[in-house]
């Protein structure tokens, strides 16, 4: 094990990767033994996994070690239970370099199907890999059952969340167009934060703002994209204009049931601003960079009552598809 732990020493100083050659060598490298596992292909295996391989998998709380015959044996059970991948893909892939050694991270999310049921395998990847003459062999992995390293991704113009006073609402003067600038269909892409500060990866979905006659009620379906559900299982929120406090009041809910979620949402002008509740957690919204074809959208989250926040615990951009 002393190896192992000088090599990753070693990857800990190691200079970016210049040579998009080598970046494509080794993502083939790379997706080739992942395949060869779930295809059992026993030659593969062989020629890049030597025969003092080791790996370390499993989640947090339960690892295992693993040598070259139990990765073998592994591929083995997975065509002997029948059981067929559907895809594997990579996200967020990290390469660095030195000299014939590389390490490779990578978020992973493996999709097989046995038995007619098809489950999915998120996680993060970290391999190693070393030349041989004209072969990237990869002696050692780490896989971090449902542990994902994700970047920023939306482009907000800072980091400093939501960033506004709940108390704000008591100061706003809405109007009954405060939300015409987002009625219709948009197409979204959202990333969620975790509690360590981390972010996930993102998805994307469909929002739709409907304004009812008269004007002071408008109804929103907030969804992420699954050609598996129906399209009106979705999260809805209907705002209603209060014209003596000028703000709108907000209920939001699931199609599915559970707690109502009550809210306050204004605006001064320029963005529009959103409170709410959800089972003891607030959440502060600020829509901003609004234009008649796209905003962006970020949330807080306090689970104190308002004493502390996790910023930007939800970004999202949106592109309009329709009227």
């Amino acid at each position: 094990m002393k190896t192992f732990a000088l090599l990753f020493l070693a990857s800990s100083v190691m200079k970016p990767l210049s040579a998009q050659s080598v970046e494509t060598e080794l993502v083939a490298a790379r997706d080739t033994v992942w395949r060869a596992f779930y295809h059992n292909d026993t030659a593969l295996l062989r020629r890049y996994i030597p025969p003092a391989a080791a790996t370390l998998e499993g989640s947090a709380r339960q690892q295992r070690w693993n040598t070259r015959g139990d990765i073998m044996a592994g591929a083995r059970a997975f065509t002997n239970a029948k059981s067929r991948l559907v895809d594997v893909k990579f996200s967020n892939t990290q390469i660095s370099t030195s000299g014939h050694t590389a390490l490779v991270r990578s978020n992973y999310q493996v999709i097989v199907e046995s038995g007619g049921r098809r489950d999915t395998t998120r996680g993060r990847a970290t391999e190693l890999f070393v030349r041989h003459g004209t072969t990237w062999v990869n002696p050692y992995w780490q896989l971090e059952e449902g542990a994902v390293d994700t970047e920023r991704e939306i482009p907000l113009p800072d980091t400093l969340g939501a960033n506004f006073a709940i108390a704000d609402s008591s100061k706003m003067a809405g109007t009954l167009a405060d939300y015409d600038a987002l009625l219709g269909t948009w197409e979204f892409r959202f990333q969620p934060r975790r509690p360590d500060g981390g972010f996930w990866p993102t998805f994307t979905g469909h929002w739709t703002f409907e304004k009812k006659p008269d004007g002071g009620l408008i109804e929103d379906h907030w969804r992420p994209d699954d050609p598996d559900v129906p399209m009106a299982q979705s999260l809805y929120t209907y705002r209603t204009f209060d014209p003596d406090r000028k703000v709108w009041q907000m209920i939001g809910s699931s199609s599915s049931g559970g707690e109502i979620q009550p809210g306050l949402t204004w605006t001064d002008g320029t963005f529009r601003y959103a409170i709410q509740r959800n089972h003891g957690v607030l959440t502060r919204i600020r829509y901003l960079s609004i234009t008649a074809n796209s905003f962006l959208w970020r949330s807080d989250l306090s689970r104190d009552g308002g004493k502390t926040w996790l910023l930007d615990a939800g970004t999202m951009e949106a592109r309009r598809i329709g009227k």
